[in-house]
């Protein structure tokens, strides 16, 4: 028997590895969270809304609004507002498309006299579970109290829903510096 008859790959076994690396990626993609997320990343990452990858643990109130420019990607578009609010004095508001590699839709930014006070990020509901994990590997397991999940920062304090209600409450994550929890609380 020759070499090549002998090392031949029989058709059936040649059809099955063609399907199982065709037919693979696609129902890992279509069927697992995992690979929805990841698909709805690549697509996002064709808008103009910018990705934003942000540590959260080493946020805190010493930044300026200069700053928080600085570090952010360049195609971040603030809109920016004098309103005050129970966070600040200023806003400044800008659509993303992710978050830390969740699918977002805005990202807001307080501020009192130039210092940051608070973050606000909207991100998509079905990524919810997501987002928790994450938080969870960034900041170590969270306090639970009254349905609110609370991380706490070096600076400040990360807030969650545990569970989201109905669809017209507004899935979102907030960061309040040290100042405005204790402001909230009155502790720290």
């Amino acid at each position: 028997m020759s070499d090549k008859k002998r090392f031949r790959i029989p058709r059936f076994y040649k059809t099955l590895l063609a399907l199982t690396v065709v037919v693979g990626p696609i129902t890992w993609l279509m069927l697992t969270d995992d690979g929805r997320r990841r698909a709805d990343l690549m697509v996002l990452a064709f808008t103009d809304d910018p990705m934003v990858e942000m540590r959260l643990a080493p946020l805190t109130s010493a930044f300026t609004e200069a700053q928080v420019r600085e570090f952010m990607p360049d195609e971040v578009k603030w809109q920016c507002s004098n309103s005050r609010s129970g966070f600040g004095e200023r806003s400044c508001v800008t659509p993303i498309a992710s978050f830390n590699d969740t699918p977002a839709h805005y990202l807001v930014m307080y501020f009192q006299e130039d210092a940051l006070q608070a973050m606000k990020m909207v991100y998509r509901d079905d990524y919810h579970g997501y987002l928790t994990e994450l938080l969870t590997q960034m900041l170590d397991e969270p306090r639970s109290d009254d349905g609110v999940l609370r991380w706490k920062t070096d600076h400040g304090l990360v807030l969650l829903p545990k569970t989201l209600a109905d669809d017209r409450e507004e899935p979102s994550m907030l960061w309040l510096s040290a100042s405005r929890v204790k402001q909230f609380t009155g502790q720290e």
